[in-house]
Formats: structure tokens, sequence, C-alpha cells
């Protein structure tokens, strides 16, 4: 018997679903959750074509179109059709498919039908496809792409989208390419930034400006800077009479602070945190071809993101930088000097 689909269906069909797939060996791995959600996409979308074939009170296979307006009409499209492998050889597909395009016909006056489908073209189910009618498309090719494959090779790196990609060395970020980041943080977001101060740091060049100025940016566009700069007391004392050091220390914003920590303190109170930052959370490129240990950090809704997006490291150098500052907040560590909005 053959009736629209009821919600009550989707969680048989799905496993029908999932075992089709499984046995067809096509690279396209679905688990019963998965498939339960397209199916439900399908039914909340175009229930009034989602048709099941009922056999014994059970349900053994479906088929499901949407609908899209084309140059010569409207068209079925993306169509969904499949029938357990128990039922195989029992004219359920073609009853589906017969049931399906009178019901469009006769409510929508579609004038095509199109879907992707696989395999052999003299095998199932291509060569069924060609007995009813169906022609394989000799101009348009398919096109598939991984989207954030894609956006990275058009040079897009959204900062919500920093917390799940896995291979850390993929990804080149400059100082320009950091700049922009900070540039973009606004209210909500965290910046945690454990300044090192290697030799280059606050050097007065045109990519360190912008760098320091960007940071500056993420404090008055409402986002909520935490600037740890830890050096040895005699780089400390060298920067007394650095301007963009002094420009950094007076320009702080909203809720931001900046804290001046000598390294002697940090290693002697925090030795092992400090050492994990101070290898380099992420290597990335500098203009002049060089590498650059960022140890830069933010965090939204999802928790801290930095350049490594490898979600243990994430997790390990979080509670790194939960130690220190909760040492420092206790008094366990001693700040030289703890900088915020007057």
């Amino acid at each position: 018997m053959i009736r629209l689909v009821q919600k009550s269906d989707i969680g048989e069909l799905a496993a029908i679903y999932k075992e089709l797939y499984d046995n067809a060996d096509i690279g396209e791995n679905w688990t019963v959750d998965k498939a339960y959600d397209l199916l439900m996409y399908w039914y909340e979308k175009q229930k009034d074509l989602f048709f099941v074939d009922i056999e014994d009170d059970v349900p053994v296979g479906a088929i499901v179109s949407g609908i899209k307006s084309w140059f010569d009409g409207l068209r079925l499209v993306d169509t969904e059709i499949f029938v357990s492998n128990k039922c195989q050889k029992k004219n359920i597909g073609k009853n589906l498919m017969l049931t399906h395009l009178k019901e469009a016909k006769v409510k929508y006056n579609v004038s095509m039908i199109e879907f992707h489908t696989y395999g052999n073209e003299n095998e199932f189910p291509q060569n069924w496809y060609n007995r009813i009618g169906f022609k394989k498309d000799e101009e348009l090719i398919i096109m598939h792409a991984d989207v954030d494959n894609v956006l990275n090779n058009l040079g897009y790196f959204p900062k919500e989208e920093l917390h799940n990609e896995t291979d850390v060395n993929n990804l080149n970020y400059s100082y320009k390419d950091l700049s922009n980041l900070y540039s973009e943080l606004s209210a909500g977001d965290t910046a945690y930034i454990f300044d090192m101060l290697p030799e280059y740091a606050y050097l007065n060049n045109e990519l360190e400006k912008e760098y320091i100025e960007s940071r500056i940016t993420a404090m008055k566009n409402m986002a909520k800077v935490n600037l740890f700069i830890i050096g040895n007391k005699e780089k400390l004392k060298r920067l007394e009479n650095n301007k963009l050091f002094q420009n950094t220390i007076k320009s702080c914003f909203n809720d931001s602070k900046i804290y001046i920590i000598s390294e002697e303190e940090i290693k002697e109170k925090c030795i092992y945190e400090f050492f994990q930052l101070a290898q380099g959370l992420y290597y990335g490129e500098r203009a002049d071809g060089s590498k650059e240990a960022f140890r830069d950090l933010w965090l939204d809704g999802n928790g801290i993101g930095i350049m490594i997006k490898d979600e243990s490291i994430l997790n390990h150098i979080q509670k790194s930088v939960n130690t220190i500052i909760q040492k420092i907040y206790s008094g366990k560590i001693k700040i030289e000097a703890v900088f915020e909005e007057k």
C-alpha cells in the first residue's frame, strides 16, 4: 500500500536508507541519525510529495522530491527513491515513482524530473532508470567541493570557524592576518595574548605598529583583551622608553587589562605553564619569510580559540592559561604592573 509518509515512518525509513548505502559502497558513510535528519528535512519541506510503501504494516520504501522553478516551468529535483533490500524486484520502486509523478503532475504541473544516481549505466539502478525513460545528461557536470577548503583557497578565515580544523600546519598566519583578526573582535569576544617579548617585539616598523594597533582596536570595539607581557627584567627595563609599548599600556579600554610580569617570577611560580607558552602555540610565516611563534588566543561562546585548531591541544593550553590567571588573582604570582582603563 502506498500512502503519504507520516512522521512515525521516518525512523524505520532511515534504517533502510543507511542499509542501502552501506551495501552500495560508493563512499557515503551514512548513520541512521544522519539519514533520519535528511528524511525529516524532506518531511518538513515537501511532505505532500513524500510517499511511502507499506508492506505488512511496515515501511519498506519511499520517494520524495523538491519543487524548483526553472526556465521550462516547475521541476522535480533532488529526488530520493529507495526500497529495502528485502523487498527488491516487487515493482515497489515502479509503483512509488508512478504515484509520485502523478501527484506532482496534478498538483504542480511539473515538466521535468532530475536527480543524481550512481553506479555503472548497464547495472542497477541506472539500467532501471533507462528503461522507464530517464537519460544521462551529457552537458551538465556535477561539481562538489568541501566548503571550508574553498573558503581557505579564497583567503577567507572567519574567526568563528577557527575551532574546528585539526591540521595545525596548513595555515600560515602572518602579522597582517592577525591584525585583521584582532580588528574584527568586538563585544562578547575575549582575547588572551601572551607577549613573550622576542627580540623583534615592539620594533618601530609598519607591520609591528599595525599589529599593536589592531589589539587596541579590539579593545575599542568592546572586546575584552587580556594582554600578558612576559619578559626578563632586562627586556622589561628596555621597554620603558619604547614608544609603541608606552602607547599600548596607555590605550587600555573598556574591561581590558595589561599585565606586566617578569619572566623570573612566572618561571618560579608557573614553570610548566610558562614553557607551554614559550615553546610557541602556532608557527606562522612572517613578512620576511621567517617563522613566528604566535601565542594569540581568543574566546567566544565555544571556548578559547587560537591558531592551533587541534581540540586536544586547545584543552591543554586552556588549562595552562587558567592556571596562570588563577595564580595571578590569588596573589601567588607577583606582577610588576597592571594597566586598565581609568
